[in-house]
């Protein structure tokens, strides 16, 4: 189907992001989720929102951003390859989050915890970070649960329920772009490829995976990944002597 292209996948990220620093730093080394593998069918389906037979979108991602409010979770965007992503880290019982954004080389990473802001600082050896007292405003990203990247990708887009299957021990909804294919009007539209989106029983979005082909530019190929109940922040390198998890301060 066709419909309005988005922004660039680099701008996708940035839109998605609050408070970075700029500038390269060494990177930390995560495992790459991998695609969803099915390995059989639950008895009971999941259920979905519906609206006039078609998935309602604003009501799927209202409830994915509610079962997210109070868990604790890692959001995993990525876009084009490993090389530029997004990841938010967020443990709600201690109040502790993490964003880390990668631009090939560059690498922007803060960390929230205890009131303070911590920033990586790459250009002095001596000071591997800088601080700054955090308000209740505060926040490293402006959606945390990714709603606002969501609805850019999937909010033109008609979807069905296709299939129900066990994704990583959970029942989940397998959802799908309608084939429904429209004449482009203008240049700068582009076509869905494939687009299919894993939800579980809480509402939680587990899994997106989003392609677009443009006629004038890269492709985009976005995937998201949400694991939920994670036990901590993971600290990076250039706090390490700050670990709060390992003082006991947390």
């Amino acid at each position: 189907m066709w419909r309005v292209t988005l922004a660039v996948g680099i701008a996708l990220l940035a839109g998605c992001s609050g408070v970075f620093p700029a500038g390269p730093t060494a990177d930390d080394s995560d495992p790459v989720t991998p695609a969803p593998v099915s390995t059989n069918t639950p008895e009971a389906t999941v259920s979905v929102p519906i609206s006039d037979g078609t998935v309602d979108m604003n009501r799927l991602l209202d409830r994915h951003e509610q079962a997210l409010a109070t868990r604790s979770f890692h959001r995993h965007v990525e876009q084009a390859g490993p090389q530029n992503t997004l990841d938010v880290w967020i443990d709600h019982e201690r109040e502790v989050t993490r964003v880390r954004r990668r631009f090939g080389p560059i690498s922007d990473d803060v960390v929230r915890a205890n009131g303070t802001v911590y920033t990586n600082v790459r250009d002095d050896p001596d000071t591997p970070y800088a601080t700054r007292d955090a308000t209740p405003n505060t926040s490293l990203v402006a959606s945390p649960a990714g709603v606002d990247l969501l609805r850019q990708l999937l909010s033109d887009t008609a979807y069905r329920q296709v299939d129900s299957l066990r994704w990583n021990g959970r029942p989940v909804a397998v959802l799908a772009a309608t084939d429904t294919v429209e004449t482009p009007t203008t240049e700068n539209e582009s076509e869905i490829g494939r687009s299919r989106l894993y939800v579980d029983r809480q509402g939680v979005i587990r899994y997106v995976e989003h392609t677009e082909r443009r006629p004038d530019r890269p492709d985009l190929d976005t995937t998201v990944t949400v694991t939920t109940d994670i036990e901590r922040v993971p600290i990076p390198w250039w706090l390490a002597e700050s670990d709060h998890y390992s003082s006991g301060s947390m």
